[in-house]
């Protein structure tokens, strides 16, 4: 288990270092001189992620691996590995569907390739979850609320 946090904990420090660093003033204008940027709760809140996980790593990486009994098993698993991937690719269709095709599609694709990759094979509920919260989803933006999200 110590490996395992070791692991997460540097993946998680590089991933907040690239969020800092490239994502954050990539996605974020800054504000004018005088205001307080928009910028500022994110990167602080990154630099909390980051700090943290420093903190899972080194603790972890101190403690040694002597006294770990599953020090020599591999830390992330081929199933963990698969359900990665096969998460990832239901996110990338789902982005295909809305560059491709329309924001709907895109979140109907997203609910019933999670479910897929989740073991649902149940041809109601993949029908019905995605249309239930699409409808629902309708509902509150244009007929409660008043708004358009399209």
């Amino acid at each position: 288990m110590r490996r395992a946090n070791v692991i997460s904990g540097v993946v998680l420090v590089l991933f907040g270092l690239v969020t800092v660093f490239a994502i954050i003033p990539w996605q974020i204008d800054p504000a004018p001189e005088g205001f307080v940027s928009p910028r500022l709760l994110p990167t602080l809140m990154m630099g909390v992620v980051i700090a943290l996980s420093a903190l899972l790593a080194f603790n972890n990486r101190r403690a040694g691996v002597a006294d770990d009994p599953d020090a020599e098993r591999n830390p992330i698993s081929r199933s963990e590995i698969m359900a990665l991937v096969k998460i990832g690719a239901v996110f990338t269709i789902a982005l295909g569907f809305y560059l491709a095709v329309s924001p709907p599609a895109a979140g109907a694709a997203l609910i019933v390739g999670a479910l897929l990759a989740l073991g649902e094979r149940r041809p109601l509920v993949l029908v019905l979850m995605p249309t239930a919260f699409l409808l629902v989803l309708w509902a509150v933006f244009y007929k409660i609320l008043g708004t358009a999200i399209l």
